[in-house]
C-alpha cells in the first residue's frame, strides 16, 4: 500500500516538473503621436461675452448682482422706443427713420435711385405716434410691408431693399441699353417729372416735449 501511494506521488512530480511556467503578460506597444504644429498667434478670446452662460457674483453680503450685459446692450435695435411727432412737423419717412434711430448707434443708409422711392414719401399722419415697441420693430413699420429691413452690423448702418413680387416705378428703372451699334433708349414716363419738395427741419421741434420718450 505504501509502495503504491510512493509511486503516484513521484508520478505527479515528473508531471509538475514537466508543465513550462506561462510567461508574464506584457503591455501593448503604444503607437507614436505624429507631433502637430499649432499657431497661437491668432487665438479667439475667452471667455466669450456672447457663448458663456450667464454668471452671478456676490456684490454684497446678502446680495447677488449678475456682470452681463443687458440685452439691449449687446443689441441696441431691441431696445424700447416711443415716438411722438408733432403734428406741426411733416417729416418724410427717412427723417422720421433717422430720429428713430438716433443714440442707437446705428445710421440710416444713403439715399438712392431704389430706397429713395420709399424714403422721400411723406410720413403717414397714423405713423406720427408710434410705440412702445422695439427699435427694430419700428423700422420695420416705418418703411411698410413692401420693404426689407437690412442690418450691416460691422458698419452699423439699416437700410431698406425691395421685397420680392413688388416692382419700382418706371422712372426708377435703370434705362434700357440695346445692343452695339443701336441707340441707347430710356423709359419714358407719361407723366411729368415730380418737383421733389425738401422736408422741414427735424429740429423744429417745439421746446418742449419732444420725439422720442424713454
Amino acid at each position: 500500500m505504501k509502495k503504491t501511494i510512493l509511486v503516484s506521488s513521484l508520478a505527479a512530480l515528473m508531471l509538475t516538473g514537466c508543465v513550462t511556467q506561462q510567461p508574464l503578460q506584457q503591455r501593448d506597444i503604444s503607437t507614436v503621436t505624429p507631433s502637430v504644429t499649432v499657431n497661437r498667434n491668432v487665438q479667439p478670446v475667452s471667455p466669450d461675452a456672447y457663448g458663456q452662460a450667464p454668471e452671478v457674483v456676490r456684490y454684497d453680503r446678502y446680495l447677488l448682482v449678475s456682470t452681463d450685459p443687458a440685452a439691449v446692450q449687446r443689441d441696441p435695435l431691441s431696445q424700447i422706443i416711443d415716438i411722438r411727432i408733432p403734428a406741426s412737423v411733416k417729416p418724410t419717412v427717412a427723417d422720421a427713420l433717422r430720429y428713430a434711430l438716433r443714440q442707437s448707434g446705428y445710421s440710416l443708409c444713403a439715399t438712392g435711385p431704389a430706397n429713395g422711392v420709399l424714403y422721400r414719401q411723406a410720413l403717414p399722419a397714423v405713423q406720427y405716434q408710434l410705440g412702445p415697441m422695439r427699435l427694430r420693430t419700428a423700422l420695420q413699420v416705418l418703411a411698410g410691408p413692401a420693404w426689407q429691413l437690412e442690418v450691416d452690423d460691422v458698419q452699423r448702418v439699416v437700410c431698406h431693399s425691395l421685397r420680392d413680387g413688388y416692382q419700382l416705378p418706371a422712372t426708377q428703372l435703370p434705362p434700357v441699353v440695346e445692343a452695339p451699334g443701336k441707340a441707347i433708349l430710356a423709359p419714358v414716363s407719361a407723366r411729368p417729372a415730380a418737383t421733389v419738395i425738401a422736408p422741414q427741419a427735424v429740429n423744429a421741434v417745439p421746446a418742449t416735449g419732444g420725439w422720442l420718450k424713454k
